[in-house]
């Protein structure tokens, strides 16, 4: 299939209009010519040595030259230098080899040396990138061009503070401070992400706050004590040392490459990486000494804690403790307590859930707290603009000071149908304060209730006060609840698997129910905890045992909040087949309100965690099949770990196009608006290229090759950020009214996006999805195809409120995370964890069960 992106049609004029500001910067750029260097580091270094190692080269060369236009060379720390002009290596050469040493960071009278090459290897036309930004003939952004300036903008803030480059930009952090600990032996660091966008006429510097997680740092007894949130390590309870447990093959996973200093010596190197726990304590570890260093001891066993008194007159103070296990291929053993941790370590991996809670309270602030931050990380970065920056003047660029001003406009609220007209207000809707019931409430005759746990914890009395009060949400909205006795269908697990007590539940309630029911329309789940029962309770349900189920956590039963039997609601009605509220298509939908058979589809792939080697990749297609926008059913397809092209797509979609015929009486879609989730924006030519290509064949061997297909991806994990410039336009938190759309200023030059925050901000500053049209056949101009995305973000089915991706996307990604538990044990998703048999690292496509027929013909992701 031929490129095709389409261009933007037009700016689009519906909407209350309003000024935000954006977290961009316009940047002068410069238009002349200038030049790429090739960089040959021997041996190789990681960037923040390479730097230094190039901080030398400079002073080398400049001693043979005295040329100044060395100083403003710029380093991306491995391969990459530029310069504004033409350098004269080795006294007029376009090429110069030079001798650098470095002092060894373990021994600083030890002199490491380093060959230096570095030769010229291309001019960079910057006129291009005045081209496409112009849009005077260009068609792809010169990516060298804005890799000059990406460089030349790290350059400062890399001198300055910790920083970290990955594909989406530079982050730079600011110092450890002790006040940002967080659970389990991490630090998070606040920053700032930058990176470069170029947009209409001008390239802007998009900058964020940013925090990512750091070890703490010090020795590593202490570091050991924080993992099990203690403060001193004699407070760790033993048993967590022991190597059959969890808690030690945990702490193992998280020190496992971290970077310590041993102690007990001054000389020599002392810096390693610890590969691994050792199963043993000092006490318990023998070793035989051998060779001239162990003197009259040669021949001898001794244990590690005898070693280290004999050789180092160091007496252990926590010999019980294991040691740990470093250097290459983790060869040597060495007492914790002779170990500190490095600073400046970042972690990689996913985090657990209190963690994630530390976080997100440090990082989600209000949005006039963000904007300051993010305007102090202008001047931290780049300079006051009363401070001269020899570097940016030098290469004739400047970093503006102030944010960038757009236009924006704010929707209106579509009118939205439950049993009657339901009013909204900035997005939310409250069902426990409107008596309007859902628009289609489905009826339960048939079900029953697991419990899962110590009976004692969960007890019958406080089981059965909650499923009534689940029943009067779910009655009072319009559902019809058949009544049963309940002591014949409340049945705790006792002793029994998983799977035998869904299948004894469910006797239980096809007997209540007088047979005349193979299978239970749903069994409610009760567990003290999630993690393994939920897996499994979905893994057995859902692809052994036919049945649907809602899961809660027992800490409901005994303290139900307001609102929790309102949400719980929403999902029971959406599973059994009813609609909780509509936009009514023939008013409210503009365009897919004409009689067009229309599907809309939504698609995901999560991969396996940071840091997990092999695993497997899991795909997820949902397809709408009502006219009303409202009821979608799922496929799912296992693929190899990390490829992100759905390699299935044509197989998952003819399955959702089937049973949409036989919902529409053999009637095929002629219209199918897709949103693609989870695509980088360097993915994108090969996600519209492969993707759409596999959707139009499919739909040609099903017959419907008339079918017009819209194809967009939907971005969330961004950094753009509007604030208000008129605090009347934004809610009562400063953020952004849901409904406001962005399609100037800070989009693409020429192609087909926006961004949409569809949602209220609930917590922090509000993120709007980036919604990039990569192909349409239906001619959609910007008006419409805005306000229909923003419509159906009010008919998701989990939640009384718009929410900020349109649904199709959002039930894609709940989806493919339901699917990593359709395998025998699940495939976990922590990095907690280590590896092992059963783990994420060795999981296959071979392993995972599809769901039952009956299972795949309901909206049981909801």
């Amino acid at each position: 299939m031929e490129r095709l992106r389409p261009r933007r049609p037009q700016v689009g004029t519906k909407g209350k209009k309003i000024r935000l500001y954006a977290n961009f910067y316009t940047i002068s750029i410069p238009s002349a010519d200038c030049f790429h260097y090739d960089v040959d580091i021997n041996p190789e270094v990681p960037p923040p040595i390479g730097r230094r190692i190039i901080a030398e080269w400079r002073k080398a060369q400049f001693a043979k030259s005295s040329s100044a236009d060395l100083k403003l060379t710029v380093f991306d720390g491995r391969k990459n230098l530029y310069s504004p002009r033409k350098l004269k290596l080795d006294n007029g050469g376009d090429s110069g080899a030079d001798r650098i040493s470095l002092p060894e960071d373990d021994d600083k009278q030890k002199k490491r040396n380093f060959t230096v090459t570095v030769k010229l290897v291309a001019t960079v036309n910057m006129e291009r990138l005045h081209r496409f930004l112009d849009d005077k003939g260009e068609s792809e952004v010169p990516r060298e061009s804005l890799q000059v300036l990406d460089v030349l903008l790290k350059a400062r803030p890399s001198d300055l503070f910790e920083s970290v480059t990955r594909r989406t930009g530079g982050y730079f952090y600011e110092q450890y401070e002790p006040r940002f600990n967080i659970s389990s032996g991490l630090n998070t660091r606040n920053g700032w992400r930058q990176s470069l966008r170029p947009t209409y006429r001008d390239v802007l510097l998009n900058l964020d706050i940013a925090n990512t997680c750091f070890y703490q740092h010090g020795p590593l007894v202490l570091v050991v004590a924080a993992f099990f949130n203690k403060q001193r390590i004699e407070d760790v309870p033993p048993r967590s040392f022991d190597p059959k447990t969890v808690e030690f093959q945990r702490l193992s996973k998280f020190l496992a490459t971290v970077n310590v200093n041993i102690t007990y010596r001054s000389t020599g190197r002392r810096k390693y990486k610890i590969r691994r726990l050792h199963k043993e304590s000092a006490r318990k570890t023998t070793m035989k000494l051998e060779g001239e260093s162990a003197g009259p001891m040669a021949g001898k066993t001794v244990t590690v804690q005898q070693y280290f008194m004999q050789f180092y007159k160091l007496n252990l103070k926590f010999p019980n403790l294991p040691c740990v296990q470093i250097g290459s291929s983790g060869q040597l053993l060495v007492p914790m307590e002779c170990c500190e941790v490095l600073p400046n370590q970042r972690h990689i991996g996913k985090l657990n859930e209190a963690q994630t809670a530390d976080v997100i309270k440090i990082a989600a602030v209000p949005p006039p707290e963000r904007k300051d931050r993010i305007d102090k990380g202008r001047n931290a970065l780049h300079g006051r603009p009363d401070e001269k920056n020899p570097l940016l003047e030098g290469w004739g660029v400047k970093v503006s000071p102030n944010m960038k001003e757009v236009e924006a406009r704010v929707l209106p609220t579509p009118p939205l149908t439950g049993s009657a007209d339901i009013n909204v207000q900035n997005g939310a809707i409250d069902f426990s304060k409107i008596p309007t019931k859902f628009y289609r409430g489905a009826t339960l005759g048939c079900w029953g209730v697991a419990v899962f746990g110590d009976p004692n914890r969960i007890p019958f009395d406080g089981v059965v006060k909650f499923m009534m009060k689940l029943f009067d949400g779910c009655q009072s909205k319009g559902m019809k609840i058949i009544p049963r006795e309940w002591r014949s269908i409340i049945v705790p697990q006792r002793n029994l698997s998983i799977e035998d007590t869904l299948k004894q539940v469910n006797a239980a309630a096809v007997q209540a129910a007088e047979n005349r029911v193979p299978v239970a329309q749903m069994i409610f789940c009760i567990f003290d905890r999630g993690g393994p029962v939920y897996d499994e309770i979905k893994y057995v349900a859902e692809t052994k045992l036919n049945i649907m189920t809602q899961c809660f956590l027992a800490k409901h039963v005994f303290n139900t909040k307001p609102g929790v039997t309102i949400n719980l609601s929403l999902k029971i009605n959406a599973k059994l087949g009813g609609i909780n509220a509509i936009v009514e298509p023939s008013k409210h939908l503009n365009v897919l309100g004409r009689p067009v058979p229309t599907m809309v589809m939504g698609a995901d792939v999560t991969h396996p965690p940071a840091g997990a080697d092999g695993g497997v990749s899991i795909a997820a297609v949902v397809g709408s099949m009502d006219s009303k926008f409202a009821e979608y059913r799922a496929a799912i397809r296992v693929q190899p770990p990390r490829l992100e092209i759905i390699s299935a797509l044509g197989d998952v979609t003819k399955e959702l196009l089937q049973q949409f015929q036989r919902r529409a009486k053999g009637r095929l879609p002629e219209r199918i608006i897709f949103y693609r989730d989870g695509v980088s924006e360097g993915q994108f030519g090969e996600v519209a290229l492969q993707e759409v290509s596999a959707l139009k064949q499919a739909l040609r061997e099903i017959g419907a090759a008339n079918c017009k297909v819209t194809f967009l991806i939907v971005t969330k994990r961004h950094s753009a950020r509007f604030f208000v410039k008129d605090p009347r336009d934004g809610d009562r938190k400063g953020n952004v009214m849901a409904g406001t759309v962005v399609d100037t200023g800070v989009v693409h030059p020429f192609e087909f996006d926006f961004y949409l925050n569809s949602h209220a901000g609930l917590q922090g500053t509000s993120r709007a999805a980036h919604y990039h049209v990569l192909y349409d056949e239906n001619g959609f101009n910007a008006d419409d195809l805005q306000e229909v995305t923003y419509r159906m973000c009010y008919l998701y089915a989990r939640a009384s409120r718009a929410v900020s991706i349109v649904p199709p996307a959002y039930y894609s990604h709940l989806v493919a995370a339901r699917a990593r538990c359709y395998r025998q044990g699940g495939v976990g998703g922590s990095s907690e964890i280590s590896g092992g048999s059963g783990g994420i690292d060795s999981a296959t496509a071979d392993q995972f069960s599809p769901v039952t027929e009956r299972i795949r013909e309901t909206m049981f992701f909801t």
